[in-house]
């Protein structure tokens, strides 16, 4: 604090009064490149602080790399180049994804007539393993998890039951409201919640990352006073932080 005040006690303020009068554009165009470097700085000095020297650099860079192709992207001859590959990669990811099915037909608009139960059921079971992955028999890692047979047969006939029923309406359904609240309770008592804790269900992983990451960006600005919120994950993290973020 001494040292802030002995610079300011060493500024020529009536000199910079006597410059305002005189050239009150130029003034104004001055404090206000001096107050964007100003900000620009702690906002740098505050990033060295979370991120290091080294880690700062390495953001700043990719961030002028990011301005750069983006205006490369917009040059003549360049753009139609850049626009080009781009489109090439879609096209692949398409291709590998839209693969065609021998005898299969497709479906794109909504048929004249009606189906038989018996002509959906075919369709779904056909189309139940096309990829030809063995899945049930662990073959696959991640995507699905099977539980047994028997946990099947079992949690189709709790969707059976509920396929029906919404959870935003819990006078309509105050059974699934309490299962739901005892579903919720047994996840906190697992994390040695106590009785000021909540939760809600998701509809899988990636809602469930999201949902986490706003809570806590929500926490930290009204507990903590955080504004400006640092997520710390490996580079193999679900995809889903990086929407959340």
């Amino acid at each position: 604090m001494t040292q802030v005040m002995s610079t300011l006690a060493k500024v020529d303020w009536q000199g910079m009064a006597v410059y305002t009068a005189k050239n009150p554009k130029q003034a104004f165009i001055n404090a206000a490149i001096a107050y964007v470097v100003f900000r620009q700085t702690l906002k740098m000095a505050k990033r060295v602080s979370i991120y290091g020297l080294r880690s700062t650099l390495s953001l700043l860079w990719k961030q002028i790399t990011g301005v750069a192709l983006r205006h490369i992207r917009r040059a003549p001859g360049t753009g139609i180049v850049v626009q080009r590959n781009i489109s090439k990669i879609v096209k692949d990811i398409e291709d590998s994804v839209n693969v065609a099915v021998p005898g299969e037909s497709k479906y794109l608009t909504v048929p004249e007539q009606g189906m038989s139960d018996d002509e959906i059921l075919a369709i779904l079971k056909r189309r139940q393993n096309e990829a030809g992955v063995d899945w049930k028999n662990g073959r696959v890692s991640g995507a699905v998890y099977h539980g047994g047979e028997e946990l099947v047969r079992l949690t189709n006939e709790a969707y059976a039951m509920y396929n029906l029923t919404n959870p935003l309406h819990p006078g309509v359904f105050p059974g699934l409201r309490r299962i739901e609240a005892e579903v919720v309770r047994m996840v906190l008592d697992l994390y040695n919640g106590d009785a000021d804790c909540c939760g809600t269900t998701t509809s899988g992983g990636t809602e469930s990352i999201i949902m986490a990451v706003r809570s806590h960006v929500v926490w930290g600005r009204e507990i903590r006073g955080i504004n400006n919120a640092n997520i710390v994950v490996p580079v193999t993290a679900h995809a889903a932080f990086d929407k959340a973020a």
